[in-house]
């Protein structure tokens, strides 16, 4: 049925045919939801493993909307993701006969010469694609990924038949239209388009490298001048993959370096980069004997871009200062601004937020606060936006990836060289006159609701006196070492608030951002021109 292109079957036969093979496998509530009278006769509740089967029969594109819709917790329950998130991308491969013409006309005129040698049998295959191995005729090991041929005519016939089936299930049920599936199946274009491209994975590769290499981190090096849309051939990585742990064991790997490595650059690259390797697994990373990490496989990129960054910054000073309106605010606008029982969800996050007060960094479980989330989004019906809930997803993967190398390694550790950084670059003029009403009064919020930082502000006014000591031998020191001359006294009490705030790991999360907080606060006001 995945080979089914438009010329051999209309859209209303292939219709006719997905509603059947829903109907094959008991899902006969989707098929009452696309208007098939032939539903009535079959009541039995939906399971999971049910629709895994009836995707993975529907073909190509119905098995890639599985993949997606596994990272979407926020609209399925667990037993539905973790069933969906079994749906590999694995299938028989094409004969190298119906390629050998496509490999030809991608490589051009010297095609011939190209190769040194080509293995013929995949070593993977994909729905989208498969992998050969071949080594080039300047020696080189490389891996050729070549797309499946005719798969562009059943992605478009089938994406139009999503669409239709989006809007007859829309039009039915109030419940599916509140999940905005137009949205979703916009995501999902994009995603399936991008993963077409076989040459965006080079470009990827590159792109992210570049940034990943501040890390040590390594990727893939692709022949640019052969790699397209169909085609793209890169250099075979000499490493072990990061699924093999024994064998990583036995090549004496630090598994705690590894993670600490691997999680700063996750983090860093999703929260600073903006562009992101989506699906980091232990499949798509390779690791040297000397622990090198090496990310492979670039068909799934994610991207957050600056206003959502900054959405997400939103969030972060609303959860800090306990603001619960701007909380809500802030998850209604990314649902669309559906209608909701506001009381009843801020009571709920009122509670969440609640049960991460004055808990210690060290004492998170990221994946447990996620869980969280996830349900009070199902439990309200609200929807996120896909680079959010696909950003969510990758953290989780992250998180997953290293409690697998070193069970006691804590993930949410890495926040805090993270939290600097950001720290430093939300304290920018720019970014605090920007939004300096909004700013204030979450600011004073955050610090009203932390008790250390209201205790110790009310020392500080009964004894007048502010205690930082400063060495002048170590302001000499730093003016000799930047040739720049001392700041004045307002902006070094600031920088010091703001370093000083940033170094308080022993302190609550409430309590740690309140500091921060503060420091920004007082970086403002120093920094105000007198009237």
């Amino acid at each position: 049925m995945a080979d089914v292109t438009p010329s051999r079957m209309s859209d209303r036969k292939r219709l006719a045919q997905v509603i059947a093979i829903l109907g094959r496998h008991g899902l006969g509530g989707i098929v009452s939801a696309l208007g098939s009278a032939r539903s009535q006769t079959n009541t039995h509740p939906t399971r999971p493993e049910a629709l895994v089967e009836a995707l993975r029969e529907l073909g190509p594109v119905a098995t890639k909307l599985g993949q997606i819709l596994a990272m979407r917790s926020d609209l399925l329950g667990p037993d539905w993701t973790a069933a969906l998130s079994q749906l590999h991308d694995r299938v028989p491969g094409v004969p190298f006969e119906r390629i050998e013409a496509p490999l030809a006309q991608a490589l051009g005129e010297d095609s011939g010469q190209y190769f040194r040698e080509l293995d013929r049998e995949p070593i993977a295959a994909g729905s989208i694609a498969q992998v050969h191995a071949g080594i080039r005729s300047d020696g080189v090991a490389v891996i050729v990924k070549i797309r499946r041929p005719e798969i562009e005519s059943v992605v478009d016939a089938d994406m139009r038949l999503l669409r239709r089936i989006a809007r007859l299930a829309q039009r039915a049920s109030p419940l599916v239209e509140r999940q905005r599936p137009d949205e979703l199946l916009r995501f999902f274009a994009e995603s399936l388009d991008r993963e077409m491209d076989l040459g965006a994975e080079a470009r990827a590769s590159a792109e992210i490298g570049s940034y990943l290499a501040r890390f040590g981190i390594e990727t893939a090096h692709f022949d640019n001048e052969v790699s397209g849309r169909s085609l793209n051939v890169q250099e075979r990585v000499d490493a072990i993959p990061a699924t093999d742990l024994a064998t990583l064991r036995d090549a004496g790997v630090d598994f705690t370096s590894v993670a600490r490595g691997y999680a700063r650059a996750v983090l860093s690259m999703i929260i600073f980069n903006g562009r992101f390797h989506a699906d980091p697994h232990p499949g798509n990373v390779l690791i040297r004997p000397d622990g090198t990490l090496v990310f492979i496989d670039f068909g799934a990129v994610g991207t957050l871009l600056p206003e959502r960054r900054d959405e997400l910054v939103r969030l972060s000073l609303a959860i800090a200062g306990e603001d619960i309106d701007d909380l809500v605010d802030v998850l209604l606008q990314w649902a669309g601004n559906p209608a909701v029982d506001r009381e009843a969800l801020k009571a709920s996050l009122n509670q969440l937020v609640g049960k991460f007060r004055n808990t210690l960094l060290d004492q998170i479980d990221l994946s447990g606060i996620f869980a969280d989330v996830f349900e009070l989004l199902r439990t309200y019906q609200l929807a996120l936006p896909g680079d959010l809930a696909l950003m969510l997803r990758t953290l989780l993967t992250a998180e997953g990836f290293v409690r697998r190398l070193d069970p006691r390694f804590d993930i949410t550790s890495e926040l805090a060289p993270i939290g600097k950084q950001l720290l430093m670059e939300r304290a920018s003029l720019a970014n605090l006159r920007g939004n300096a009403r909004r700013t204030a009064s979450t600011l004073i919020r955050a610090l009203l609701g932390t008790p250390e930082i209201v205790e110790n502000l009310a020392s500080i006014a009964r004894r007048g006196q502010l205690p930082i000591r400063l060495d002048p031998q170590d302001l000499a020191r730093l003016e000799k070492s930047t040739g720049v001359a001392p700041m004045r006294s307002s902006d070094l009490i600031a920088a010091a608030l703001i370093v000083s705030a940033a170094i308080l790991t022993d302190l609550s999360i409430i309590a740690a951002i309140g500091c921060a907080l503060a420091a920004l606060a007082f970086f403002f006001l120093a920094r105000r021109p007198r009237s």
